[in-house]
């Protein structure tokens, strides 16, 4: 497998991302810093190419599953191939909770899954030992990823749309259950209902 990770993008699009990015960040109290704002960016400008966000399994553009993802980086034939496996196994997670998780909605693997497999492939790469210079350099931004990783969740859902428009409490509610979405949590708090989601009873409470 040889993917360009990171492509430098026309600046429009890229200036267009960051700022999205570095709202949303400032509207969140997120500390988000230089390096992972740009790797978000770079991210994105990436993956607003079809043939850069999707696979091509030989029968058509598809998204392969995380699972898959993480086969393919455990029975990877070097280091290198498998860090570059795990990295889209993260990059792909965080996009998907982040700006596609009412698809998730239709599925039996929601937005808890993504997050948990996006976690752990960052916090490999980000305690592994770093050998080449773009692993040392990128280290960082896996280790903010990993241990920040539902907040930056919440920094790209915000970006399809910066205007906040409210929404029916018990809709929120409904949402939630069926979601756990945390940018959806942050909301519910916000307006007074309180959530324990280290809890297997996910039924939300007022206040």
């Amino acid at each position: 497998m040889s993917r360009t990770c990171l492509i430098q993008p026309t600046t429009c699009l890229q200036d267009f991302f960051r700022e999205r990015i570095v709202q949303a960040t400032g509207k969140l109290r997120l500390d988000g810093n230089d390096e992972t704002v740009w790797y978000l960016t770079q991210l994105l400008c990436n993956y607003s190419k079809t043939n850069q966000f999707l696979d091509n399994n030989g029968t058509g553009a598809t998204l392969t599953p995380l699972a898959e993802y993480y086969r393919m980086a455990l029975e990877s034939a070097s280091r290198h191939e498998r860090r570059l496996l795990l990295q889209r196994l993260g990059d792909v997670a965080i996009v998907v909770a982040g700006l596609f998780s009412g698809a998730l909605n239709r599925k039996p693997i929601g937005v808890s899954y993504y997050i948990s497999m996006g976690e752990s492939a960052y916090a490999t790469l980000a305690d592994e030992a770093s050998q080449s210079s773009r692993d040392r350099a990128l280290q960082g931004i896996f280790e903010t990823l990993a241990t920040d990783f539902s907040d930056y969740v919440e920094v790209l859902s915000a970006i399809p749309s910066q205007v906040s428009h409210e929404k029916d409490l018990l809709e929120l509610v409904d949402e939630w259950e069926n979601t756990q979405h945390p940018t959806l949590a942050r909301e519910l708090r916000r307006q007074g209902v309180f959530i324990d989601e280290n809890q297997n009873n996910k039924t939300p409470c007022l206040h």
